[in-house]
């Protein structure tokens, strides 16, 4: 049974990645995997159901990987390989950035969850900086809750770099569109190193 719903899964996501979550149909999801669609409803009974499995394993796979990727001396460094691995999984599953205000306005509790996931992200990057900058690796404020404000930025480019893709990107590699993203990303923090890392970062980029 698990490998059936699995399987369920994998096809949706390719399906819903190439052709976008309203576009496909749970007996297109059957018909592909040669399966009735009795069976398939057995195991999820709405697309809601799958975008609810597919988001929780793609939170389960950035846990994974963010905790796999091996911690250098190298702030800039560390920066860039967190921020690649956690672009690479989310362009796996790019169906939710591009169709995101779709998907959450029909399913409530997955709206919910990603308001909580985002809190959390909030928090990380708040706590990233808070420590950058008695490690000396980022600047203090110029002004009050210039750093919260930043941190709203990084949401906002965080849920729209892969819509930006398919748009001036549409022919790209995987690869290709993952580097120009995550070098966008990682200048947008430029401004707020010590001059120390900007040095080093200079060096790198």
């Amino acid at each position: 049974m698990k490998k059936s719903k699995e399987k369920i899964l994998q096809k949706a996501l390719e399906l819903f990645n190439i052709n976008g979550f309203g576009n496909v149909s749970i007996r297109q999801i059957a018909a592909e995997l040669n399966i009735s669609h009795s069976n398939l409803i057995y195991h999820y009974k709405t697309k809601n159901d799958m975008a609810d499995a597919l988001h929780t394993e793609l939170l389960q796979k950035a846990v994974a990987l963010n905790a796999s990727v091996k911690k250098s001396e190298n702030f800039i460094e560390d920066l860039f390989n967190s921020t690649k691995t956690g672009f690479e999984i989310l362009y796996d599953y790019r169906f939710f950035m591009i169709d995101l205000n779709e998907i959450l306005k029909e399913n409530a509790p997955l709206k919910s969850a990603f308001l909580e996931v985002e809190k959390v992200r909030s928090k990380m990057y708040k706590d990233v900086i808070e420590k950058g900058i008695i490690q000396g690796n980022f600047r203090k404020e110029l002004y009050e809750n210039e750093y919260d404000f930043f941190i709203e930025q990084i949401k906002i480019y965080s849920d729209s770099w892969i819509t930006s893709s398919q748009i001036y990107h549409s022919g790209s590699t995987k690869k290709d569109v993952i580097d120009h993203y995550v070098g966008l990303f990682i200048k947008m923090f430029v401004p707020y190193f010590t001059e120390d890392i900007q040095t080093q970062f200079l060096k790198m980029f």
